[in-house]
């Protein structure tokens, strides 16, 4: 979706999280957007006549006019038995607006989904709360914008996660080792690594990864190193040895040849021409 910014229409009602330490109950016929993430313990909801188990990870998605129940504490949701000890916690997010109500029609959303604790949602989650909550400050463009951050990365991670009707369960596969490798490009890790993240042998991970983005799992992570080591050979002044070691390379000698190979330039060539003022 692209907007114009005086097109945007996002309005944060409520945001940030809540910790259960005692039997909590609620039933109501939902008036705003709401999202919830489980981060500890369980709790209850009804979804499509039945009760379903949230459990850390879990995301729940509710639209106006939904029915929204939800239980925590109770060990079995259709009676009142409680459990001697428990503790619950989620993040959740309330709000309205023409963007969220365009977001939520260009797809199907289900009510629930798991996606984990990933922190770059959580992250963008707490920053939200982090502005709402400055009283003289607060200033609601960045709320705005984090906000609808928030909800294209989550359709990013939808997509990661196979939980888009989107894209194929290997196509999402393919996406999860694909930022795997992102998150650890500058370190040294196996083929052997990034397919056991993902459940899948080395081989079925390697010709997989070929097969939807066109190369192989290990030339992406060169093609992501050496582009890490270009934004610090225009904005930093360490010297292209160190570059060459913090962004992944084993040697110097290796570094030089493949930037040159793959740029046609060499590292030194590369500052002189793009070196930033």
């Amino acid at each position: 979706m692209k907007h114009e910014p005086e097109q945007v229409d996002v309005n944060v009602l409520s945001v940030g999280n809540a910790r259960h330490l005692k039997p909590y109950y609620s039933k109501e016929k939902i008036a705003h957007y709401l999202v919830r993430l489980q981060t500890e313990g369980y709790a209850h909801t009804w979804i499509d006549e039945s009760y379903v188990t949230v459990r850390s990870g879990d995301l729940l998605l509710f639209q106006p006019g939904d029915d929204y129940e939800l239980k925590i504490g109770y060990h079995n949701p259709y009676t009142n038995e409680t459990l001697p000890r428990f503790n619950s916690m989620d993040y959740y997010l309330i709000l309205t607006g023409t963007w969220i109500d365009q977001w939520w029609k260009d797809a199907d959303r289900p009510k629930k989904l798991s996606l984990g604790l990933d922190d770059r949602l959580l992250t963008v989650w707490r920053q939200i709360a982090q502005e709402k909550r400055r009283v003289h400050d607060q200033i609601e463009e960045i709320s705005k914008y984090l906000t609808m951050t928030f909800f294209l990365m989550l359709d990013r991670m939808m997509d990661e996660y196979g939980a888009s009707p989107r894209k194929s369960r290997y196509a999402a596969l393919c996406d999860q080792m694909k930022y795997f490798v992102e998150q650890r490009a500058t370190e040294q890790f196996t083929l052997e690594q990034v397919a056991r993240h993902v459940g899948l042998s080395p081989s079925r991970a390697g010709h997989l990864f070929k097969e939807t983005f066109g190369q192989s799992i290990m030339d992406y992570a060169i093609e992501v190193r050496l582009s890490i080591a270009c934004e610090r050979i225009e904005y930093s002044s360490y010297t292209l040895e160190h570059i060459a070691e913090a962004c992944g390379f084993r040697s110097y000698s290796y570094f030089h040849r493949t930037f040159r190979s793959k740029l046609g330039v060499s590292p030194s060539r590369y500052r002189e021409l793009n070196r930033r003022k």
